[in-house]
């Protein structure tokens, strides 16, 4: 049975195992491989610099074990948006409901947490990452943005929050509207939103994790 909950400190040994276990999410992310200060760049919210936004790393665990990781973050970076910085599934966990599992608790938390819009950032070169999130209702906001890691390029993708699911409605989820439907945002605000997760990318130490990886 699948569980999901926040992590701590007291969980670094799993997300480590889980971070060394997938190379080529760090190789197609930052030309490197993994290593265990990868997980504690996730723990930490430092990489998203002061403020009064609201992080979390949750944790997807079958039967005690971690197949799935959520880096997220609550008014960030702008008040009324959802930052998924990471959306990661084990390799051998993947087309198993793992991904919407996470999404959908993304989702719920945004919703709860006020927030209108969930912001992700892709890298380009991952063309299959990039047409996932599409299907989900994800389109571009910006087509800038460099990684010092390669620099490998990145885009910065957006989606209004969906509306809560309907239980009268036999449990469907109402589907995400059509880009375009989210809050209004000035090109000043758009630009500035991607030029602080561009910054962000930016940082040596950053905890940024593009959502690169597939997630079913």
């Amino acid at each position: 049975m699948l569980t999901l909950r926040a992590l701590d400190p007291g969980d670094r040994a799993a997300v480590v195992a889980f971070l060394l276990a997938d190379p080529a999410h760090a190789r197609t992310c930052f030309d490197r491989d993994p290593v265990p200060a990868d997980a504690d760049d996730l723990l930490s919210s430092a990489g998203y610099g002061p403020g009064r936004h609201r992080h979390a790393l949750v944790g997807a665990f079958d039967d005690g074990v971690l197949v799935g990781l959520l880096d997220r973050v609550l008014g960030w970076p702008t008040p009324q948006t959802a930052y998924l910085g990471l959306v990661h599934v084990h390799p051998r966990r993947r087309r198993a409901g793992v991904g919407a599992a996470l999404l959908a608790h993304a989702e719920q938390e945004a919703r709860d947490g006020g927030c209108r819009q969930l912001m992700l950032s892709v890298v380009a070169r991952h063309h299959e990452a990039r047409a996932h999130w599409d299907r989900r209702g994800f389109r571009l906001l910006t087509a800038r943005g460099e990684r010092t890691a390669g620099p490998l390029e990145s885009v910065v993708m957006h989606r209004p929050v969906p509306a809560a699911p309907d239980p009268a409605a036999d449990g469907a989820a109402a589907a995400p509207g059509p880009a375009g439907d989210g809050p209004a945002q000035s090109p000043e605000a758009s630009r500035a939103a991607c030029s602080r997760i561009s910054r962000r990318s930016l940082e040596p130490t950053s905890t940024s994790r593009p959502s690169a990886v597939v997630t079913r």
